[in-house]
């Protein structure tokens, strides 16, 4: 086991941070969905999870964007053990069931959506 997967901190190293990044990730990986998220997922080589985040201004304004964007990431965090050496990008549905889902939704959502993709 990584000594990042080990404990509950979210480092850098744990984050898609380039472009090139993603789109590794969009063009290799495979992808799947539900009501509330899109999820594409590929395997990768570090021995930890990566996450990265695609939020648009249509999902709505700073404030709503902002907190799927920490609710995502705290699932993440609490979850990287079951997620295994996996890069994933999460992106909300165009569905409003997105922006109006509790952190509850969205954690069961995304766990079920990366073991389907895993």
């Amino acid at each position: 086991m990584h000594e990042y997967v080990a404990d509950n901190k979210l480092r850098k190293e744990e984050k898609l941070l380039t472009r090139a990044q993603f789109d590794v990730v969009f063009k290799g990986g495979r992808s799947a969905g539900n009501k509330r998220l899109v999820v594409h997922c590929i395997e990768n080589q570090l021995g930890h999870p990566r996450l990265g985040l695609v939020v648009s201004t249509r999902f709505g304004n700073a404030v709503e964007r902002n907190r799927f964007k920490r609710r995502i990431r705290e699932v993440f965090r609490t979850h990287k053990s079951d997620i295994g050496s996996h890069d994933v990008v999460v992106l909300p549905s165009k569905r409003p069931e997105s922006r109006t889902s509790t952190f509850d939704e969205l954690s069961e959502s995304l766990m079920k959506l990366i073991q389907k993709l895993a």
